[in-house]
C-alpha cells in the first residue's frame, strides 16, 4: 500500500472514530464545544500515529520476511 492510500485509509477511519470520541467525550465534559475540540486534537494525533505504525509495520515485515 503506497503512503498515500495509507494516508486516506487513516482519515477515513478517524472520521468513523471521532463520531463515537465526540459522543463519549460530550459525556464526560457535558460541553460539546470541548467535546468538540478534544475529538479534534485526538484524530489528528491519531492519524499521524497510525501512520507511522503502519510504516514501521511494513518495514518490519520487510525484515524478517527477508531472513
Amino acid at each position: 500500500m503506497n503512503k498515500k492510500m495509507l494516508f486516506y485509509k487513516a482519515i477515513i477511519w478517524q472520521i468513523v472514530g471521532i463520531v463515537w470520541i465526540t459522543l463519549f467525550s460530550y459525556m464526560w465534559f457535558g460541553n460539546w464545544n470541548k467535546s468538540f475540540l478534544f475529538s479534534f486534537i485526538v484524530m489528528i494525533v491519531s492519524i499521524f500515529v497510525y501512520v507511522i505504525y503502519e510504516i514501521i509495520w511494513e518495514k518490519l515485515l520487510l525484515y524478517f520476511g527477508k531472513k
